[in-house]
């Protein structure tokens, strides 16, 4: 899937930066809705934290 890919780019240029919704939203200027990427990122990531400080990192392979 594209946005995952691209998911994966932006965590390989930009290491120190956390994956947020707007910061994917920022990244991937072709997909017009928050609401898709994170859903995308929900599916495929787990949600750390809450409110403005709110993060995803991957889920564990072994847990799905």
């Amino acid at each position: 899937m594209a946005i995952l890919r691209s998911i994966d780019e932006f965590q390989l240029l930009f290491s120190d930066r956390k994956i947020t919704t707007n910061g994917i939203y920022e990244w991937c200027e072709i997909i017009h809705s928050k609401k898709m990427i994170r859903r995308i990122l929900t599916e495929n990531y787990t949600l750390q934290g809450h409110g403005r400080s709110a993060h995803y990192v991957r889920k564990n392979k072994n847990t799905q």
